[in-house]
C-alpha cells in the first residue's frame, strides 16, 4: 500500500527550501543592523518570501511553517502574541485563493498584488494592535514599513527566484 507522502518530503531535501530559506531571512530581518542606529526600518523580509513561495511553490510552505514562522517572529518582536502568525496565514489564504488570477503574468503584476496585499495586512495589524493597546497607534511609521517592505519585494524576490532555479530547477 502506498502511503501519501507530502511535497515536502516527495522533494527531497530541496523540498525544504522554502521554509529554510525563510527562517533564515527572518533570523537576516532579526539581526541589529549597525553600530546604534535605531531608526533603521527593516522590510518584512518573511512575508516577502512566504508570499514568493506560495505565488510559486505553494505546496512547499504549507499552514503550519507560516504558523511557526509567525509565532517565533512574534516571540522576538514586541508585537501582541500571535499577530504575525495571523499575518502569514492570512497571506496563504490570500495566494491560494487569488493565485489562479495572477499566477504565469509577468512579475510586475505579482510585485502590484504584493504591494496590495501587504496594504492591508497591515492595516488590519494596526488595528490589532491599536484594539490590544487601547488607543490608536502612529500611522507613520506603520506606513514607512509597509513601503519599505512593499519596495523591496522585487529585490528579495529576485533573489529568491535566483535560488529556486539554482536548487529546485
Amino acid at each position: 500500500m502506498n502511503k501519501i507522502r507530502s511535497p515536502m518530503v516527495a522533494s527531497g531535501p530541496a523540498g525544504l527550501l522554502p521554509v529554510v530559506s525563510a527562517f533564515f531571512l527572518a533570523i537576516l530581518m532579526l539581526v541589529p543592523i549597525g553600530t546604534g542606529a535605531a531608526n533603521v526600518v527593516v522590510p518584512n523580509l518573511v512575508l516577502i518570501a512566504v508570499f514568493y513561495w506560495l505565488s510559486s511553490r505553494p505546496l512547499l510552505m504549507p499552514y503550519g511553517a507560516c504558523a511557526i514562522l509567525g509565532f517565533w517572529l512574534d516571540l522576538w518582536l514586541s508585537v501582541p502574541l500571535g499577530l504575525n502568525m495571523l499575518i502569514l496565514l492570512f497571506t496563504r489564504l490570500f495566494v491560494l485563493n487569488q493565485l489562479k488570477h495572477y499566477k504565469g503574468r509577468n512579475k510586475l503584476v505579482h510585485w502590484i498584488v504584493f504591494g496590495l496585499m501587504s496594504f492591508g495586512l497591515y492595516a488590519v495589524s494596526w488595528v490589532i494592535v491599536s484594539a490590544v493597546e487601547r488607543s490608536l497607534i502612529p500611522v507613520q511609521p506603520l506606513l514607512v514599513q509597509w513601503l519599505v517592505t512593499a519596495f523591496s519585494y522585487a529585490p528579495v524576490a529576485f533573489f529568491l527566484g535566483r535560488i529556486r532555479r539554482l536548487v529546485l530547477r
